[in-house]
């Protein structure tokens, strides 16, 4: 295969300009009435903080400084399989450092990871030991941010199969450790599943969503009231995740015409997802999230015109036939479990996990959701550091 190309994020400027016109011309609607201290987003994005929001977006946001900040890892763009696949590659500090490919999801990115890099790359910089240092590969997902334009729908398993020939065949490592949430939990499933070691290259996974999952049914009465738990929350949630797997393409046309429409779509899910729990006892997405970095990963949709290509990912999901293993079979590689309180997709008791998982790490918090990786920085990386070290040899 080719040799990875570097990579600088460089937006040109008519790209900005564009956008921010659109949010500047976007023109408000109604929303239903709230009772006083009734939840304002229980129709979905409420309108006054997308108001905030867009008025911080037109007048104090950076993304040049964003963008600045994006590029302080090298990044780099190879051909897998006639994909186009943009990644961060860093390597780690230490004599022989283990190898560990993050993946992220939708509607996130690489951005996700990027406060967790040093840490985990050079922990010597944050009080850490060096021999402690991982080689990072971080990369967008097919359809997703700055690689190649997809011609038509990628799933998980799919991706799954090039992250491992990106990994051995591209980059040579032979071995290495994937970890993810959202359909960065679903890929790293399948890496394990179809390609881990011997099969293939990944000798352990660490998840912080319950992505791949076993074919078994609850047993235990702790397993069924998760499970009654999981079906509503689905109920509740899955909107979204039905309109993507089925009919993306009807969706894009008002989203890649509107940033504004884009960020109220992906905002919700930034505010439904994430412990937005204050230490005042306040809850806001901005507990979670600072406008910055909500802004920043969503212009990695806008100045890239990827949201539609992004959304393809559920539908390469439903054209694989779905997230399920064969009956009778497990991950045999070592499981590390991220179980963060707020995460909107909880996973089952470690009994119903381990009828699927060779689970050898499982880590309860007190905070995080969704999005642990940015939502909680040293400490996910911290749990992903000590998972690196029990399978590491």
């Amino acid at each position: 295969m080719p040799s990875p190309t570097p990579f600088t994020i460089n937006v040109p400027q008519e790209k900005i300009e564009a956008i921010l016109k659109k949010v500047r011309a976007y023109e408000w609607h109604e929303m239903p009435e709230i009772a006083p201290g009734a939840d304002r987003w229980a129709y979905g994005t409420d309108i006054d903080y997308m108001k905030e929001l867009c008025g911080y977006w037109v007048d104090k946001f950076d993304w040049r400084a964003a963008e600045k900040n994006l590029n302080r890892f090298p990044q780099f763009r190879a051909d897998v399989d006639g994909h186009n696949i943009h990644f961060i590659h860093v390597k780690g500090s230490g004599a022989n450092p283990e190898t560990v490919l993050l993946t992220h999801g939708w509607p996130g990115s690489v951005f996700e990871f990027l406060d967790v890099i040093e840490r985990l790359a050079h922990p010597e910089t944050c009080g850490g030991k060096a021999d402690d240092g991982v080689n990072l590969v971080i990369p967008s997902l097919p359809g997703y941010a700055f690689g190649g334009k997809l011609k038509t729908p990628i799933g998980p398993r799919g991706t799954a199969a090039l992250w491992d020939k990106l990994m051995r065949d591209v980059l040579g490592y032979q071995s290495y450790i994937a970890q993810g949430g959202d359909w960065g939990a679903v890929v790293s499933g399948w890496l394990a599943y179809d390609h881990g070691v011997p099969k293939g290259g990944c000798k352990a996974v660490h998840l912080n969503m319950f992505g791949l999952r076993p074919a078994v049914l609850p047993e235990t009465d702790e397993e069924k009231q998760w499970a009654q738990g999981a079906a509503m929350v689905f109920e509740l949630e899955s909107a979204y995740l039905r309109l993507q797997m089925t009919k993306p393409q009807t969706l894009s046309y008002g989203m890649m015409d509107s940033p504004v429409g884009t960020a109220a779509w992906i905002v919700e899910k930034f505010h439904g997802w994430s412990d937005r729990r204050g230490k005042d006892g306040s809850e806001h997405i901005e507990n979670a999230f600072s406008k910055d970095q909500i802004l920043t990963n969503l212009m990695i949709y806008l100045v890239t015109g990827t949201f539609n290509t992004a959304t393809w990912f559920y539908r390469g999901l439903f054209e694989e036939g779905g997230n399920t293993m064969a009956p009778g079979t497990k991950v045999e590689v070592p499981t590390g479990i991220a179980n963060f309180p707020k995460e909107f997709l909880r996973f089952p008791p470690r009994s119903m996990i381990e009828k699927g998982y060779n689970v050898v790490h499982w880590t309860d918090f007190e905070h995080g959701g969704h999005f642990a990786a940015l939502e909680t920085g040293p400490v996910f990386a911290d749990d992903v550091r000590a998972f690196v070290q029990l399978v590491k040899g």
